[in-house]
């Protein structure tokens, strides 16, 4: 007998234990005023585009700021770089390296035509593509504003 009450509470406080385990808490409701107060919801920007075996990482449309990308000002394609009417690059050598690419790019900008090296690197945490090199500032930051759209 005494076996038996013991087995018996054994199972009783097991089914106890898996009931509370297998409930979910439940989900607390928003608060209303919180929520007025936060107001808008705002979507949350771009993220990078990600690595790809058959279309490189920088391939798309850039802007300097998340406000630019109404009409994003660099237009990245496999074979090149062009800015609204102020630069254009034509990639003759791309090189993947551990940050990004490594790029030999002949540049036409203001009537001249020169040789770089550019350098791409891409900062996840600020969702950014760094540039270096280039007829550009140095330390070019670019937001990411969409895939090439087809002409």
């Amino acid at each position: 007998m005494r076996v038996s009450r013991q087995l018996h509470r054994i199972a009783a406080a097991a089914i106890s234990c898996a009931t509370i385990a297998c409930t979910d808490p439940a989900e607390p409701q928003p608060d209303p005023q919180a929520a007025a107060l936060v107001g808008e919801v705002e979507a949350l920007p771009g993220s990078l585009p990600l690595p790809s075996e058959t279309t490189p990482r920088y391939v798309g449309l850039w802007a300097t700021t998340a406000e630019g990308c109404g009409n994003p000002a660099w237009r990245f394609e496999p074979t090149g770089v062009s800015t609204q009417g102020e630069v254009s690059c034509e990639f003759q050598n791309v090189a993947m390296t551990d940050s990004g690419y490594d790029i030999q790019a002949q540049c036409h900008a203001e009537g001249e035509t020169t040789r770089h090296n550019i350098q791409l690197s891409f900062a996840e945490s600020a969702r950014a593509m760094m540039i270096s090199g280039g007829p550009w500032q140095p330390g070019t930051a670019l937001v990411h504003c969409g895939a090439l759209l087809e002409e």
